[in-house]
Order: structure tokens, then C-alpha cells, then sequence
């Protein structure tokens, strides 16, 4: 399991009051299981059906992509998905993110993938942050970090705080409004730090992976794989 003594312990003790449930039927399962046996069988599938350079169900590489391979563990748009998802962004239940984590290990090193260097997740604007309580892009790092045993870095990528929602926006309009909405620090990579996971929630078109991959690209990194709990079947799939 990707969880250390201190995270069980602590899974143990909050299944006493609160028992643990599987994140997409909502079943009671196993305090140190991350989902029932039949949704994970169910819903864990994506990896093995995508696209491993854009991560997409129908290929839809193109020049300008900036990330270099894609792991999603599921397919958003069913319920079970949909419900895991939403109960990870907005109350922090991180079991479909160790499931995730768990999964692109699994595939990186069937497909001998060597383990990044560090992990960087998509930012979140921090007034959005504070009133959430958390970035549930950083929660999916931290699972990996455990998973892989890679450090997490938040210092990196930044988010410029805006209400703006950009699933509400067209293709062409993320396309154009993620180029505003991200900024790098002043750091840079060092040499020991070439190769970057790059995590989030959910990935749609793809523009918001797309654009953080070019940003860290330009301070120093050489390799950007990106990893996300579901990816979106679109009736067109498009970068």
C-alpha cells in the first residue's frame, strides 16, 4: 500500500467513527483498501486504453505538445468517476488519488518509465485555495510522492487568482486564457531536477497540462510526464 505507518495509523483510527468507503459506489470497504474490489476493476482502466504521448481514448497528437506522456487512471463521465472526483476536489477523499498513484507506478515501471525527479502539481489560485482548504492537484502529488518516494514541489508553478472556471470554457477559449492564467518563480530547475511529474485532478483538452508543461520547460525541465486521476472522453478528442 502507498500509505506509510503514521497515514495507516491514522486511516485505522478514523475508520472507527468514520468507516472508509469506496470513492465511486460509496460502499463501506476495508479501512486500508482504496476501493471496492469490482469499481476498482470497473473504473481503473485508462491507462491501458490511452494514448501514452497525449493521453487521450482516440489519439489526437499534435504538434505544440509540450508534455512528453500521459498516464489517467479513469474515464470521467460516469457516475462512479464523477462522484470520486468531485468528493476529492471538494472534501479532500484522497482514496482515488492512491489509486491513481498506485496505477501510473504500476505502468511506468511495466513500461520501464525511469521514476522522476521531482513532482510539481497544477497550482491553484491561493484565495481558492483558502476557501477550499486544500489543492487536490497537491493532495494526488503528495499520494504519488509516498507512492514513488519522489519530493513534492509547490514553490514551482503558480496560479494567478481569478474566478474564472475554465471547464466553462470552449476548446479555443482555454487554449487562449490558460496563457494568462500560470507563472513560474524565480527558480530554476536545477540538473538533478530535469525530469517533472506533472499531476491534476482531471485532465479535458488538456490546454492547462499543456501550458504548465511549456512554463517548466523553460526553467530547465527536459522531461514532463503528466499524471491525472480522469481524463475526459471527448466526442472529438483534440489537445
Amino acid at each position: 500500500m502507498a500509505r506509510n505507518w503514521m497515514d495507516k495509523c491514522k486511516a485505522f483510527l478514523l475508520d472507527i467513527f468514520f468507516p472508509n468507503r469506496c470513492p465511486f459506489c460509496g460502499e463501506i470497504i476495508r479501512w486500508d483498501m482504496y476501493s471496492c474490489a469490482a469499481c476498482r476493476e470497473k473504473f481503473i482502466e485508462a491507462n491501458g486504453k490511452i494514448c501514452r504521448k497525449c493521453g487521450k481514448h482516440n489519439c489526437s497528437c499534435v504538434e505544440g505538445l509540450n508534455y512528453d506522456m500521459a498516464f489517467a487512471s479513469c474515464f470521467f463521465g460516469s457516475d462512479g468517476v464523477n462522484k470520486a472526483v468531485y468528493d476529492f476536489k471538494h472534501i479532500g477523499d484522497t482514496n482515488i488519488a492512491y489509486l491513481t498513484a498506485e496505477d501510473a507506478a504500476e505502468y511506468m515501471k511495466a513500461e520501464n518509465i525511469a521514476k522522476p525527479d521531482i513532482i510539481v502539481p497544477v497550482p491553484m489560485g491561493r484565495k481558492k485555495q483558502r476557501r477550499r482548504g486544500h489543492n487536490q492537484a497537491e493532495l494526488l502529488g503528495r499520494c504519488i510522492g509516498k507512492t514513488l518516494d519522489i519530493p513534492v514541489r509547490s514553490d514551482i508553478l503558480y496560479k494567478y487568482d481569478t474566478e474564472d472556471e475554465q471547464h466553462l470554457h470552449t476548446r479555443e477559449e482555454r487554449e487562449k486564457r490558460v496563457k494568462e492564467l500560470f507563472y513560474v518563480g524565480e527558480k530554476r530547475l536545477a540538473e538533478g531536477e530535469s525530469c517533472v511529474l506533472l499531476c491534476d485532478d482531471v485532465m479535458t483538452t488538456g490546454s492547462t497540462i499543456n501550458e504548465c508543461a511549456r512554463q517548466l520547460k523553460e526553467i530547465g525541465a527536459k522531461k514532463v510526464i503528466a499524471v491525472v486521476c480522469a481524463v475526459t472522453k471527448l466526442e472529438k478528442e483534440e489537445a
